[in-house]
């Protein structure tokens, strides 16, 4: 373990060095410079290098290892935030697994500092009390005291910058990153986890900016020897990731965690550079009285549902987020604004569906009618599930 901590060490500094001196031949292009960089970034021969163990196992297989870029991604609200909160439980557990061991970490110690850009606190502490349910310990101990670390950089302005020293060059940059950076420097952690990594940029269809991002965290992974994750949307309809930050997310990751929410559950999906992880599968369990609920995992044999239940679950789901109590045409209307956008036809039809189903019921008020949940555990499941 020794050995190979000294190797990941040794790779970091040749790394940090070539990127130093390649800033200081700048435009004078000094030849005993140049010579210098080439020399560093020189592969000499082909005798094999250790490669970096990967943080987790999931399925058996290793991913995230140290000094790589890394994205979780999904369409709103379909289980980035739940996922990583898995992780999370998963170092903070004193088994270091969950799931009976199909997540599980690969050293006995792993420091995480996890950077929200976007939630509001109270949907940041949710995540984490599901955590701390997972990892057997109370809510008001301290994250740190079991190595988690957790910064919301929501209201931090964006757009303001500072001149700072960078591999001996002084450039400009933006607060938000300056602070991220000195976080990472202080807390020194195996996993850094930004949800999400859109919010530190001004534009995500912006190339220049998304480049100098993706560098920005490259640096990061390789001079701080830690894996990255950054968590961006999926667009709706082409399922890939958005803009001009997707594009470079793409070129620069080494493992992609791709989520779907499906009926009553979230599916993960692989992608890497070396072997595919099988795909994970998982739930939130929230019975009545606890407003935080856990994690369960779904096994193959419990996704195998009737048609009609299938049917009722994803009418459910349709209705996350829904307006209710209100009047017909305004339900209608919101059905209609749906990403897939049905038809009037197709809403009202819908919505007979679900009286049909006893989900909905509606009463008359004068001349209008109401719509209203016929069942206050389809009200709370709904509620549930719209959370990320």
């Amino acid at each position: 373990m020794e050995e190979m901590k000294m190797n990941e060490e040794t790779m970091v500094t040749s790394m940090t060095k070539a990127a130093t001196l390649a800033a200081e031949v700048g435009d004078k292009l000094n030849p005993e410079a140049v010579a210098q960089v080439l020399k560093a970034i020189e592969i000499v021969n082909c005798a094999d290098e250790e490669e970096p163990q990967g943080l987790f196992q999931v399925g058996g297989v290793e991913v995230l290892p140290r000094q790589t870029v890394n994205i979780i991604a999904a369409q709103k609200k379909s289980g980035k935030t739940n996922f990583a909160g898995l992780l999370l439980a998963t170092c903070a557990s004193s088994q270091h697994q969950l799931f009976d061991g199909i997540v599980r970490c690969t050293q006995d110690s792993t420091k995480v500092l996890v950077a929200d850009t976007e939630q509001p606190h109270k949907d940041v502490r949710r995540t984490l009390r599901r955590a701390m349910k997972m990892a057997g310990f109370d809510y008001e101990e301290q994250w740190s005291a079991h190595d988690i670390h957790v910064l919301s950089f929501k209201d931090i302005d964006g757009t303001e910058e500072k001149e700072v020293l960078v591999e001996g060059q002084k450039v400009k940059m933006r607060v938000q990153r300056i602070l991220l950076e000195e976080a990472v420097r202080r807390i020194q952690p195996d996993l850094l986890i930004i949800d999400g990594i859109a919010d530190l940029l001004l534009s995500i269809n912006d190339e220049t900016e998304a480049r100098e991002l993706m560098r920005f965290l490259d640096r990061l992974a390789c001079e701080y020897n830690c894996a990255v994750i950054g968590m961006l949307h999926l667009n709706y309809g082409s399922g890939k990731i958005g803009g001009w930050a997707g594009t470079q997310a793409n070129k620069k990751f080494t493992d992609c965690f791709l989520l779907k929410k499906k009926n009553g559950y979230f599916e993960v999906s692989h992608e890497g550079r070396g072997a595919e992880a099988p795909k994970l599968r998982f739930r939130i369990v929230c019975p009545p009285g606890d407003k935080f609920g856990w994690w369960e995992y779904v096994p193959d044999n419990d996704i195998l549902v009737t048609t009609e239940s299938m049917k009722r679950q994803e009418l459910v789901t349709m209705l996350e987020g829904a307006p209710l109590p209100c009047k017909n045409a305004v339900l209608v209307h919101w059905i209609m604004s749906k990403d897939h956008h049905p038809s009037q036809s197709t809403a009202d039809r819908l919505l007979r569906q679900c009286k049909e189903q006893g989900i909905l019921q509606s009463h008359k008020e004068g001349r209008c009618s109401i719509w209203n949940w016929a069942k206050e555990e389809d009200a709370e499941e709904a509620e549930m599930d719209f959370e990320d």
